[in-house]
């Protein structure tokens, strides 16, 4: 195909400079052995020419960087300086040689200094051509590249987000547990339960980066089951969604992270329970709210579960929480996508 195209590109040459010339004008459909002969070595010309620039800028690329302006100075220049001895020894050529062979010798017009000025604006022509084409695959070469790093970056830093979430999750659970070893040991052995089905439902989901609101809400249940057996009336949990599409997604245990932060910070008790409020906005987020009753001689959080949800999601669908914090309320939108 490239031959093709430069086999065209040398053909269209001869014929410009031949129209160019006034004596060429009312012979254009005139041909003999003398123009045959011009035309095959202009052709001939420009390919071994198109053909040495191609494979010394080719070469010399993989030496020197194409990515600056200096990179592309030093390239060309080498090139031109490349194809000045070749342009004067192929003009040479035709003016002293050729026309002397030929049985036409009037065919071959110009002198030396023209030709080869003439050859030497081809070269140049040339030699941008192939620095362009060059810069341009490098340049969506590089893009590629950098997208797919980008990617295999993502996906390492997701899933050591991942590999952060869960450690977190069993420690606070162990920590309930054995709460409840000493309080009941009969609710022990269902909390043990509970917990090892939420246990397969993180080890299932532990590669991927969102699922179905279904089976998160599957997963909040039992999350606010074992909830209830440590702090029982402590805490309410008030489910105000409205969702009935099945096709929404969000990143794994987002919603039990939310309301796992609300319980952390907020001073609750049986006789004055915190009200945990999960609700959606149509199809568009989960909206988790509590009344703000920060807990005394509380020290000041890292907020990493939130961060690394916010992480998670950004991640996963490109998208970031949005938080409402202020004396009364503290609320989380947690962004849906649908598949």
């Amino acid at each position: 195909m490239k031959y093709r195209f430069r086999f065209t590109i040398a053909v269209f040459v001869f014929f410009f400079f031949k129209l160019t010339r006034d004596d060429f004008r009312n012979e254009l459909f005139h041909w003999d052995q003398g123009t045959w002969i011009s035309l095959a070595y202009t052709v001939i010309v420009i390919l071994a020419l198109w053909e040495i620039v191609a494979r010394y800028i080719y070469a010399t690329s993989n030496k020197t960087s194409i990515n600056s302006n200096k990179g592309l100075y030093i390239l060309s220049t080498k090139a031109t300086l490349l194809m000045l001895p070749l342009v004067f020894l192929f003009a040479y050529i035709y003016d002293n040689i050729l026309q002397y062979i030929s049985c036409c010798p009037e065919h071959y017009y110009g002198s030396f200094l023209i030709n080869a000025a003439q050859g030497f604006v081809i070269s140049l022509l040339i030699i941008a051509y192939e620095i362009i084409i060059l810069y341009v695959r490098n340049a969506i070469k590089s893009a590629m590249e950098k997208e797919q790093i980008q990617k295999e970056l993502a996906a390492a830093k997701l899933e050591s987000l991942k590999n952060q979430v869960n450690p977190h999750f069993l420690f606070n659970s162990f920590s309930v547990l054995s709460s409840l070893v000493e309080d009941d040991s009969k609710q022990a052995i269902q909390f043990i339960s509970k917990l090892s089905d939420m246990y397969r439902y993180i080890l299932e989901n532990d590669e991927k980066s969102v699922v179905d609101l279904k089976e998160e809400l599957d997963f909040l249940d039992s999350y606010v089951f074992l909830l209830k057996m440590r702090h029982q009336s402590g805490i309410l949990i008030k489910n105000e969604l409205t969702i009935k599409n099945s096709n929404l997604q969000l990143p794994p245990m987002s919603i039990q992270v939310l309301v796992e932060n609300a319980v952390k910070h907020n001073h609750f008790s049986m006789d004055d329970p915190l009200e945990i409020c999960i609700s959606n906005d149509g199809e568009k987020a989960i909206i988790v709210s509590n009344p703000k009753r920060k807990k005394e001689n509380l020290a000041p959080g890292t907020k990493i579960g939130l961060k690394n949800l916010s992480n998670r999601l950004q991640l996963a669908s490109g998208r970031t929480l949005e938080i409402t914090d202020n004396d009364e309320i503290f609320q989380v939108r947690l962004p849906l996508t649908s598949t």
